[in-house]
């Protein structure tokens, strides 16, 4: 791969020009994985240009290198992600944090009780709710078994004591009721999917040729699940607004509201039981 030198500019300028001939991630990522091998931060490498670079950081630069050019996300390649102040471990087999998600922990409101993440993932949702609201009882719940070993990890990483179910949406926690239910489910359509980079799981992201298929099965569950005045939170794709909305009345649910990421997409329909 040439990178074969002992100077922090030649390792950046060649790591780069190699990722970018590959078709990889950007730069910000390149720069982001040195800075992190070298135990300093990502502005710092422009400080530090001349300062020579040892045979062992070298080897955990190339690793990380090659997989960054093959397309991996950088959070992959760390293994953890940043999501609402709290570091998580992340892997291929559950998505990568985003930024927007973090609606869904603002939204929510201690109101004591149950609270239940579906399609947890990692359990950034879930597990950033305990940590604010530690009173609370908090459920996990999703379909992988790898994923939950995910958020199982994380749970211990950040010291909280949540349940763990594995099975198919809400059916695991049935016939059991819930004060609140959040959930980031796949909302993507598979031909919005076939045009992604394939690094995520296909699991997390596919809902199928509508990309409303989760939420037409989940919400006849939620009505079942919630307690009379309780309150449902659903992360949605930006263009599903109107179709997300007519499932959720379908179901008499009431309160329905759409807020917005920073972006101004829609992002999160919030709603409740009557």
């Amino acid at each position: 791969m040439g990178i074969g030198v002992k100077r922090l500019k030649e390792v950046v300028c060649l790591s780069v020009d190699y990722v970018n001939k590959k078709g990889g991630r950007p730069r910000h990522e390149v720069e982001e994985w040195i800075a992190y091998i070298l135990g300093v931060k990502r502005l710092d490498l422009y400080l530090q240009f001349d300062r020579p670079v040892q045979k062992e950081e070298l080897d955990r630069i190339r690793k990380g290198i090659s997989r960054l050019a093959q397309g991996e996300p950088l959070a992959y390649v760390l293994g953890k992600a940043p999501f609402y102040g709290f570091e998580f471990e992340v892997s291929a087999d559950v998505l990568i944090p985003r930024l927007e998600t973090e609606i869904l922990v603002e939204k929510v409101q201690d109101r004591g009780g149950t609270l239940v993440d579906v399609c947890t993932g990692s359990g950034c949702i879930g597990l950033t709710i305990k940590k604010l609201f530690p009173s609370l009882r908090v459920v996990l719940i999703d379909i992988c078994e790898k994923a939950l070993k995910i958020a199982e990890k994380n749970a211990r990483n950040l010291s909280v004591d949540v349940e763990i179910m594995q099975g198919d949406l809400l059916s695991p926690f049935l016939p059991e009721q819930a004060d609140c239910i959040v959930c980031n489910p796949p909302y993507l359509t598979s031909d919005e999917w076939k045009k992604m980079d394939g690094c995520e799981p296909k699991i997390a992201l596919d809902a199928g040729e509508s990309g409303l298929e989760i939420y037409e099965k989940i919400l006849p569950q939620v009505k079942e699940a919630l307690v009379p005045g309780g309150v449902g939170l659903f992360e949605i794709g930006a263009t599903q607004r109107e179709s997300v909305i007519e499932l959720v009345k379908k179901q008499e649910f009431i309160a329905i509201e759409c807020i917005q990421d920073l972006a101004r997409h829609d992002r999160v329909v919030l709603f409740e039981q009557k």
